[in-house]
């Protein structure tokens, strides 16, 4: 099973929401569409559950065809699941009956004991077994969210949407959620589209990473590679923290304007053609040996097993990541230099 998405595209009269948005989702594959606020990856995932019309392109799945600007194929024919933001249970079912609904809508031929085996193995698998006779209102956060995957999970879908599902978390729960998304994707063997605007989510959890901005994709790789190779400068940017450094570069060897700081290695055309050099936080360190860029400390921050740094250069201002030994003062003039 292949999900194919094929140059479609999306606009509201005559706003443009993206164009031309291809890829070939595989079967099994957890994919992270992730983006700014109004970058478009909602309006996307709402074409991929059929409840919008794509205004060009067309969405197929198993040689059938979901989505085209002529008709679309309504959710409740789809074979997918939905766990949506704000979990949508309704407040007089109980667990249970939640688990029971996608059954009941489609698989109206499927005998009861083979429905009761589904009902029971999307409690187990989510853990809402001893839960299953409450309430929404009756539940903590993590146990609601657990209820909508129970519900979309129930009927085993091939495929499994999800619009932002911990974004109404706090923060140690949606770290402790991840995970049991990731359990539950292994468990089902669904494949799983997650839209998120959270890169932490996105790579902690994904097979690739889809990054969408103003309607159009950046990138589409694995979240290593993402990280560590961006290929434009919002990718860089907006995929943690990005240090630009401007200087000049000549075959893989790059020497920075500023001071005596080089770097050797391999980096997208769009950055040599800016002659800019990309580095991580982690990718600069700290001395007081003269050695690299001049800079002065303007703020630091403990974060257990490292420190993060906010220095500046003339207008300049980076950011280092460094080993708790390696401390310096707020105000403290320093260099910078590679690892």
């Amino acid at each position: 099973m292949s999900l194919i998405i094929d140059k479609v595209s999306m606009q509201y009269g005559k706003t443009k929401v993206f164009s031309d948005v291809s890829i070939n989702i595989n079967k099994g594959e957890f994919l992270s569409i992730l983006g700014p606020s109004g970058c478009g990856k909602t309006s996307l995932l709402k074409i991929l559950a059929g409840f919008v019309k794509p205004t060009g392109g067309q969405i197929m799945m198993d040689d059938v065809l979901y989505s085209d600007k002529y008709k679309t194929l309504p959710p409740e024919k789809r074979d997918m699941g939905m766990v949506f933001q704000s979990f949508a249970l309704w407040p007089h079912m109980t667990v249970r009956q939640h688990v029971e609904f996608p059954l009941q809508c489609r698989h109206k031929y499927m005998s009861e004991a083979e429905k009761e085996n589904l009902v029971q193995s999307a409690l187990d698998i989510t853990g809402l077994t001893d839960l299953q006779n409450r309430y929404p209102n009756e539940l903590s956060g993590g146990q609601r969210q657990r209820v909508s995957l129970a519900r979309a999970i129930a009927a085993k879908p091939a495929l499994l949407l999800m619009d932002e599902p911990l974004s109404a978390l706090d923060a140690n729960l949606r770290v402790s959620m991840r995970k049991e998304i990731r359990r539950i994707h292994r468990l089902t063997g669904s494949t799983v589209i997650f839209v998120t605007h959270d890169q932490g989510e996105a790579l902690s959890m994904s097979d690739r990473v889809m990054l969408f901005n103003k309607g159009h994709i950046e990138q589409i790789d694995t979240p290593k590679e993402i990280y560590i190779n961006p290929r434009t400068p919002f990718t860089a940017s907006f995929i943690g923290h990005c240090n630009f450094i401007e200087g000049q570069w000549q075959n893989n060897s790059f020497e920075a304007y500023d001071g005596n700081l080089s770097y050797i290695g391999e980096v997208a055309p769009a950055f040599r053609d800016s002659n800019i050099c990309p580095l991580r936080p982690e990718q600069l360190r700290l001395n007081d040996k003269g050695v690299g860029i001049p800079v002065t400390v303007q703020d630091k921050q403990y974060m257990g097993r490292e420190i993060h740094y906010v220095i500046t250069n003339k207008k300049n201002i980076y950011n280092i990541y460094t080993p708790m030994e390696e401390e310096f003062a707020v105000g403290e003039e320093l260099y910078a230099t590679c690892r």
